[in-house]
């Protein structure tokens, strides 16, 4: 479990040209919500943010959010569950926070990572990575920050499922088990064909072929 420190404000008023105001400022609006929380809307700085999920865990961290403003300081214990973003300027616009209660279970994605060379990659094979992330239920303070898979031992044609991972009993996985998170496939031979004769070409067909070029070449030119 990785967990870090974020500072942000209470923000009074929401609406867009609120929203609008404060991101000119260099700020990010967002909002914080959970079950038993009603929703509470913030000033984040975007840097400051960076740096509370710059762990090993990235957005799987968990934050101690200390929320300023009406003269009193809260604080909670958090997740970032989304990121809303402007796509033309490529620059977030928007978090969405989900309080988390420590002994209530959870749900979050966590990434995987290839571990080893597999023997079939030697032997001239590609490997294929289906899944790039794993949905697990845990307690907050379970959460990994990667799954590792093992690779080592497959060979071309071999494949890795959810049901051959072996992660801790306090983790559950939510997918099928028969789902593919790698497989190792067969390198593909093309054949090479030899290239088929030249037909003689009649010295009319050349000129005719040879006037039409021209002909598109002058209406191109007008």
């Amino acid at each position: 479990m990785a967990q870090s420190t974020l500072y942000v404000m209470r923000r009074d008023k929401t609406g867009k040209s609120v929203a609008r105001k404060i991101r000119r400022e260099g700020a990010i609006p967002a909002v914080l919500y959970g079950r038993e929380t009603k929703s509470i809307p913030l000033t984040v700085n975007p840097l400051d943010l960076k740096k509370a999920l710059s762990t090993d865990a990235g957005e799987n961290t968990l934050l101690e959010i200390h929320i300023k403003g009406d003269g009193e300081e809260i604080t909670k214990i958090a997740l970032l569950r989304d990121v809303q973003y402007d796509y033309l300027k490529s620059r977030p616009i928007h978090f969405d926070f989900q309080e988390v209660m420590m002994k209530e279970l959870i749900t979050v994605k966590v990434p995987i990572r290839i571990v080893g060379k597999a023997q079939g990659i030697q032997e001239g094979g590609i490997l294929e990575e289906i899944m790039r992330e794993i949905e697990v239920e845990c307690l907050p303070a379970s959460i990994p920050n990667v799954i590792d898979v093992d690779v080592t031992q497959l060979g071309i044609g071999d494949s890795l499922h959810i049901s051959d991972l072996v992660l801790p009993e306090n983790i559950t996985v939510l997918q099928e088990p028969e789902q593919t998170i790698v497989t190792i496939l067969s390198p593909v031979m093309e054949e090479v064909k030899p290239a088929a004769p030249a037909e003689p070409v009649l010295a009319a067909e050349t000129g005719e072929e040879e006037a039409k070029a021209e002909t598109e070449k002058e209406g191109d030119e007008e």
